[in-house]
């Protein structure tokens, strides 16, 4: 029965609720209702469950998922990011986290007595590693020393093998850019690469500072692309 007040008159309204022949057939089972859906210490310390029965559930049905946490802000710009250069048909460049002075510093034609390989700025972990093969170190060596072919004339100073094997945290990932390139053949190009990784410098820590963080970039390998090809992408990139 639902009684509506309007104004100075009240309304009635009857309504009658019957049960299907499927409710009249549990009705008629006298089901038992007071079943333990879920435990509690209250429940545990007075010993009823081990008098009540509990409600049964079919763990093999369907259920939506839950998904109960987030990804990092980090991480969830770093894929906005990767998409960016993906659409813009480059490929990712990826590399251990640990590597070799030779890639890291050397390869990059950094001197092996630049502050930036000191330990008040790099993370150096013990051991060695493996240098690539001899022509490439050769080569490394010598335009460190005499400038090679590339019309220069180096650092002018005696090019330790021993310093190119030590292992450091990587301090940027222009690393994967000098491993992509040395890898390279003509019948693979031209082409393009980016990378979006985590880097390390030994750095004071602070509410804004850590000593890891994350680098963007990018190269292509082509002859015919210049200047504005460069602006272009840059362009693009951020408009994104």
């Amino acid at each position: 029965l639902v009684t509506e007040l309007k104004g100075d008159f009240s309304e009635e309204k009857i309504i009658s609720v019957n049960l299907t022949n499927l409710g009249k057939k549990l009705f008629k089972l006298k089901l038992k209702s007071n079943f333990i859906d879920s435990l509690s210490p209250s429940i545990i310390k007075s010993g009823i469950w081990q008098k009540e029965q509990f409600r049964r559930y079919d763990v093999s049905i369907n259920v939506p998922k839950i998904y109960t946490a987030k990804r990092h802000f980090v991480n969830q710009a770093r894929d906005y990011i990767k998409q960016i250069w993906l659409d813009l048909g480059f490929k990712e460049m990826k590399g251990p986290l640990l590597d070799t002075s030779f890639w890291n510093f050397d390869s990059l034609f950094v001197p092996q007595d630049h502050p930036a390989r000191d330990l008040q700025d790099t993370f150096f972990i013990k051991g060695i590693g493996k240098l690539p093969d001899k022509a490439l170190v050769k080569r490394v060596k010598e335009t460190h020393e005499n400038g090679w072919t590339t019309n220069s004339e180096g650092w002018k100073y005696k090019w330790s093998e021993e310093e190119a094997k030590k292992l450091v945290l990587r301090t940027h990932t222009t690393i994967l850019s000098a491993k992509t390139i040395a890898s390279l053949k003509k019948e693979d190009l031209p082409c393009k690469f980016f990378s979006v990784g985590k880097c390390f410098r030994n750095e004071a820590i602070d509410w804004k500072h850590s000593f890891e963080f994350n680098q963007v970039e990018g190269i292509v390998i082509d002859e015919n692309v210049n200047f504005k090809h460069l602006l272009g992408y840059l362009k693009e990139y951020y408009k994104k």
